[in-house]
């Protein structure tokens, strides 16, 4: 069996970004910082009422090892997208358009946001938070 090693480490005072994704539960706080060369390397969330947080916490603390182990962010943000929850989706149905389908989705809508903007090289403050619902097709 090969240990998994990981080759990028963030250092103390790394700098990202803020996000918040609605979900069925309750609305998710995200942070996403990035090494030295502006990769992200950290992901945290919790939520802001409700919500199961040891579900949260053990998603979290893999996303955060697949990105340490340099695993591309389009293959981590593929497998979040295929996650639907029965309650974000329920909600959505009955007209909540801003929530996303489930916490694993609104945490890829982050990811997505961040590597888009550009994280924190493309001028984005470390408190800037945008909404990360979705609307589904």
């Amino acid at each position: 069996m090969h240990p998994i090693t990981p080759i990028r480490k963030i250092k103390e005072g790394a700098k990202g970004s803020y996000y918040e994704g609605k979900v069925s539960c309750g609305n998710i706080k995200i942070f996403i910082a990035d090494d030295e060369d502006g990769y992200p390397v950290r992901l945290t969330a919790q939520y802001a009422g409700g919500g199961c947080g040891a579900n949260l916490e053990a998603i979290q603390r893999l996303i955060t090892l697949l990105l340490e182990c340099n695993v591309r962010i389009d293959i981590i943000i593929g497998q979040l997208n295929k996650v639907f929850c029965p309650a974000c989706r329920t909600k959505f149905a009955k007209g909540d358009k801003e929530i996303a389908l489930s916490c694993s989705k609104a945490i890829a809508r982050a990811l997505e946001k961040h590597i888009n903007n550009g994280g924190e090289q493309n001028g984005k403050t470390d408190y800037q938070k945008e909404k990360v619902g979705e609307k589904e097709s």
